[in-house]
């Protein structure tokens, strides 16, 4: 992949349903590159679909990010005990056996159970518990879905969702047709999905397909730094390298970085640049990612 591919990829995980006129405005390519950019993006196995489901925060869960290194001599039995797991949604294997784990629950409860489960499975010692408070992506975009109160949906509400699970990218026209109502019903109903945040529309992303160099940066800030201001100023003038960043309000000095490079020269070149130029930096931890799993 090169650069331009990348912005398209992020433009289509923050909301797959955009027009391909959306997305050649944003990167400054004509309308036929940007679709002959995407087809090439599925066939290589980047995008495998177009994902449309019910937003979890809408229904009050709490997202949980679970890391550290694994003590496990089977790392493959471990790997298949928590791709079963229905609360994963994100599972990353890097270097020298570091796993990270994203996970859906109900709520804080179960949040102890949970860990334990986790550290337990995956044979961490000393797991760091990250609950995550927000994102900061590198790629603008005009609409992020936000973390809303649940809506009383009726049964033409799931069914719409349930049609777009596996093609986010279907016409109106083709869901008025399989659920038997009209254009403008589907329309009007889907529009006050993604408004009130109820609906996440995303793509079943595999970087790794692309040969490229997919690395997780832990960074631990020095004590009183404000990284709010840090995780918006590094996600922007490092783009595209940094991808998103996660921020977490019970580690108030941690930051975690997505990083894409071509090669690890590159990794490594922005790893110096970073401890280079923001002295409030206090470690700077690096994984290279060898199994990507995204469950979507």
């Amino acid at each position: 992949m090169d650069e331009l591919d990348l912005k398209i990829v992020m433009l289509l995980d923050i909301n797959s349903r955009l027009s391909y006129r959306e997305i050649a405005n944003h990167v400054d390519l004509s309308l036929n590159a940007v679709y002959k950019r995407v087809q090439n993006l599925i066939d290589l196995g980047v995008i495998r679909r177009f994902v449309a489901k019910i937003n979890p925060y809408a229904i009050g869960a709490v997202y949980v990010y679970i890391f550290g290194r694994s003590n496990t001599h089977n790392m493959d039995k471990v790997i298949l005990e928590l791709q079963h797991n229905k609360n994963i949604s994100q599972l990353v294997l890097t270097s020298r056996n570091f796993i990270y784990i994203g996970a859906f629950l109900r709520n804080i409860h179960e949040l102890g159970d949970y860990s334990s489960f986790i550290s337990n499975t995956a044979e961490i010692q000393s797991p760091i518990v990250g609950l995550r408070d927000g994102s900061y992506h590198s790629m603008p975009i005009d609409h992020i879905y936000p973390k809303s109160k649940m809506l009383n949906l009726d049964k033409l509400d799931l069914s719409i969702i349930r049609t777009l699970h596996n093609d986010s990218r279907k016409a109106i026209s083709e869901i008025a047709d399989d659920l038997g109502s009209t254009p403008s019903t589907i329309r009007r109903r889907l529009s006050r999905l993604i408004d009130e945040g109820v609906v996440e529309l995303t793509v079943d992303l595999h970087l790794e397909a692309s040969g490229d160099v997919y690395s997780i940066l832990v960074i631990n800030l020095k004590p009183s730094t404000d990284r709010t201001q840090y995780a918006k100023l590094i996600s922007n003038k490092y783009k595209p390298f940094i991808l998103t960043c996660y921020t977490f309000s019970n580690l108030p000095n941690t930051l975690l970085f997505w990083v894409w490079t071509k090669t690890i020269k590159q990794l490594n070149d922005l790893i110096i640049k970073l401890n280079r130029h923001y002295p409030r930096l206090k470690k700077i931890s690096k994984g290279i990612s060898i199994l990507i799993k995204d469950v979507k």
